[in-house]
């Protein structure tokens, strides 16, 4: 074998080695259960697990139609298909997931590899950060948040096979150009954030480019464009007017583009700061969350970031590449338009692969064999250590709907949601005492305004025996929403589950509620 066959022999060796690390990571979630969306959707929900959507899914025509993520056909696809294997088994589906988390980490190091030079060592401390880092648990470990996970595996590898093509001939560059521009839409396809993949493309051919290539830069960069402006354009364009499944819609982040814009950069801080401090993470953050913490104390986490970013991009490429991923995987996720859920762990995952190439190209500023290497690897490997630990104790967080709404009212106790969920979790469990509290607190937080509070403490009143109350519990859920006098509308809009559903069927025999 020659030296050049043996090179690259070990750089794919060090990319399997890296991804069985990131996969065997999370071999404690494969056991969890189905929790947040993935209830509704996967365990409950009827649609992916029908095959005769195969057909709507793959040509798009999904988008025009009211399924909960129309919008994210390739995330259904993945979601069909564990259904195809798995059924509603929710191990094949975990396994899915943390399948595609290892090879975002393999993908991650064969980038950093292919742009770095061939610097080994900060590639793999960098993509194990980026492996075992606790804010990306929640993607991967919650079965409906994987179309973050998709996103950057389409991501990065439009952005390898570009490199691909800038640098080969004849059958070869027509190939990965062509697979460049068809993984770029389906980022897209799996979550609006890969409305990025031409912008990093061009950045690619900008800043790796050979001489001699940038025609092939150009037409590869709008081609990718051309297929995501023609993805979002009909995305728009086809959604349904009316959703039985989005019952409303998202209000913008403090009420108008300009407050947006005023609070936007508070909620970047925090986010710094729940990188670098990851040990008050939480499935919902509130605007309680983010004020905790001092103003002036964002902005300058804020800066700080922007500091460091702006040193590793100097006179690097990689970091530069790595400061325009983050920032522009940040765009959409940016409340410019209005969100449902201004802020949550889910949206770093994109930015955090950026920020490894940030943290790559800061390692690659220590020369190989210096005597600064061993004392960094071993405070990488402390540090590494740490981020591990806690992304491992995270898990466990997602392994049950219990545990997950418990750790949230915890961590965000101004959440209704929160509140909400826990009381349903407390059904579950059968302490109805414990669930009628969490939906009171629910209550007191929305001002006794939250109808699926009001529904499920009918629930649980009915259970400890009292019907009259249960009854008119139940009748005020439906004076806020009269959805929820139709059970099985609210079973068919992925609302409510079908116990809960059979448990109001059987308060509503107890007296005729008023729709």
């Amino acid at each position: 074998m020659s030296a050049p066959s043996i090179a690259r022999f070990r750089v794919v060796l060090l990319a399997v080695l890296a991804g069985v690390v990131a996969f065997l990571f999370y071999a404690r979630s494969v056991g969890s259960e189905f929790v947040y969306d993935a209830r509704s959707q996967v365990l409950f929900g009827d649609y992916i697990h029908d095959p005769s959507h195969w057909g709507e899914v793959l040509t798009f025509r999904v988008l025009g139609q009211d399924v909960l993520d129309a919008n994210r056909p390739v995330q259904l696809a993945s979601l069909m298909l564990d259904s195809a294997l798995w059924g509603r088994n929710p191990v094949g589906y975990h396994l899915t997931s943390a399948a595609l988390h290892a090879a975002n980490v393999a993908l991650l190091f064969l980038l950093l590899m292919e742009l770095g030079g061939g610097r080994a060592g900060p590639a793999i401390l960098a993509a194990l950060a980026f492996a075992v880092h606790p804010m990306l648990v929640e993607p991967v470990a919650e079965v409906s948040s994987r179309e973050d996970v998709l996103t950057l595996f389409f991501l990065l590898l439009a952005m390898f096979l570009a490199l691909r093509c800038g640098r080969s001939t004849g059958r070869v560059m027509l190939w990965t150009g062509a697979g460049c521009v068809a993984a770029s839409l389906l980022a897209v396809g799996a979550k609006e954030t890969g409305v990025i993949a031409p912008v990093l493309v061009g950045a690619c051919g900008v800043l790796f480019r050979e001489r001699g290539t940038g025609r092939r830069w150009v037409v590869m960069t709008a081609l990718a464009a051309a297929v995501v402006g023609g993805f979002v354009a009909a995305r728009f364009a086809f959604e349904p007017r009316e959703s039985m499944i989005f019952l409303s819609k998202p209000g913008r982040l403090g009420g108008s583009l300009v407050e947006t814009l005023k609070i936007q950069p508070r909620i970047w801080g925090f986010y710094v700061r729940q990188i670098f401090w990851p040990v008050e993470l939480s499935a919902i953050y509130m605007p309680q969350n983010v004020g905790r913490i001092a103003a002036v104390w964002l902005y300058l986490m804020l800066a700080a970031l922007v500091l460091v970013q702006g040193f590793a991009a100097w006179r690097n490429r990689v970091g530069m590449l790595g400061m325009l991923m983050y920032w522009a995987a940040m765009g959409p996720v940016s409340n410019l338009l209005p969100m449902y859920c201004p802020a949550a762990d889910r949206y770093l995952y994109v930015p955090l692969a950026g920020l490894a190439l940030t943290l790559f190209a800061l390692l690659a500023r220590v020369r190989p064999g210096a005597r600064a290497w061993p004392f960094l690897a071993v405070g990488c490997a402390v540090v590494l250590t740490a981020l591990a630990w806690l992304g491992w104790q995270r898990q466990e967080v997602f392994a049950t709907s219990f545990n997950l709404w418990t750790d949230t009212v915890a961590k965000s106790p101004a959440s209704d949601n929160a509140a909400n969920n826990l009381g349903y979790a407390w059904l579950r469990k059968g302490d109805n005492a414990k669930a009628l509290a969490a939906f009171e607190r629910a209550l007191q937080l929305t001002n006794g305004k939250k109808a699926d509070a009001w529904a499920g403490a009918a629930i649980a009143l009915d259970r400890m025996g009292r019907p009259s109350d249960a009854v008119r519990a139940l009748r005020r859920a439906v004076e806020i929403m009269p959805i929820y006098g139709n059970p099985d509308q609210l079973v068919k809009s992925l609302v409510a589950e079908p116990a809960d559903a059979e448990a109001w069927r059987e308060i509503r025999s107890h007296a005729v509620i008023d729709h």
